[in-house]
């Protein structure tokens, strides 16, 4: 009995589909290698990331806020002095004007909702946040009227008017206490070298977080995209706020430059009338 080896050729067809396996395993390999190496980066460097996106947000978000307000204001200003004059020529398009900036303030609302709730898991306790803006007027507010109640009256007072001794004693050992309490609520703007002013100048930038451990930076993992998100929806709405005002500025010089043509249309039939009754000649 004799021994009998069987030979069969390999096919073409299975080498090529074992080769495209292995090409399309070592890709799916180094993309899961990619996207572990760039999350372990974002954990890395959390503690910055929050910082810079977190800051810069608030900041763009209350700069944003504070020109659409600005920009509300001038435009109902401007609605009222053309109803005023009686003239609707220069309405054209007016009308949509609140409608335009109501649509971004609400925008911009809706932006500062999604970022308080970004911002609350890296936020000390205590610390504000973007709702800080509203104790810093409320703190300007108090000190415009603090400082009003301690200016000294423009009007002449006669010594027959003024209040008795006890009572001034009583107002000025008020008024003592008062610059005390305030001068102990902001030690850390003394510290620092800064006055009470410019230290609310710089509040959004100092807004404390919390420590980085473990549990912030897997919450920063999940949040970075978000972050992301709301900057690209912040810039469209720069941008539409942007063209905007470019376009009002556009409608003025339009509107200056036909005022400009009257005038001089103007002058010229003064000029032509001035001839003809002294003969006075404009020498150019």
């Amino acid at each position: 009995m004799g021994v009998y080896l069987s030979t069969t050729a390999y096919s073409p067809l299975a080498l090529t589909s074992v080769i495209i396996g292995f090409i399309s395993f070592v890709f799916t390999l180094g993309t899961f290698f990619k996207v572990v190496w760039i999350n372990l980066e974002t954990m890395s460097e959390a503690a910055h990331d929050v910082h810079a996106y977190l800051t810069a947000l608030r900041t763009e978000l209350l700069e944003e806020k504070a020109s659409i307000r600005t920009m509300r204001k001038q435009s109902k200003r401007f609605y009222r002095q053309v109803k005023q004059e009686g003239t609707t020529e220069n309405l054209l398009g007016i009308e949509l004007d609140e409608v335009t900036l109501k649509t971004m303030n609400d925008g911009i609302k809706a932006l500062m909702r999604k970022f308080r709730d970004l911002e609350r898991p890296f936020l000390m306790p205590g610390t504000e946040g973007i709702d800080g803006w509203k104790d810093l007027r409320r703190r300007r507010r108090g000190a415009k009227r603090r400082d009003t109640e301690e200016s000294v009256s423009p009007y002449y007072e006669h010594s027959a008017y003024a209040s008795p001794p006890e009572k001034e004693k009583e107002k000025e050992k008020e008024r003592e206490k008062g610059r005390r309490a305030r001068s102990r609520s902001q030690p850390r703007g003394r510290d620092l070298g800064l006055e009470g002013d410019e230290d609310d100048v710089f509040w959004a930038q100092r807004t404390q977080y919390r420590p980085f451990d473990l549990k912030r930076r897997l919450i920063w993992l999940g949040k970075k995209s978000e972050a992301q998100s709301l900057f690209e929806t912040l810039s469209r709405v720069q941008i539409r706020r942007i063209a905007r005002q470019v376009g009002g500025m556009s409608m003025l010089m339009h509107e200056y430059g036909q005022k400009t043509c009257r005038v001089e249309h103007l002058m010229e039939r003064v000029d032509e009338r001035m001839n003809r009754i002294v003969g006075v000649r404009r020498v150019e």
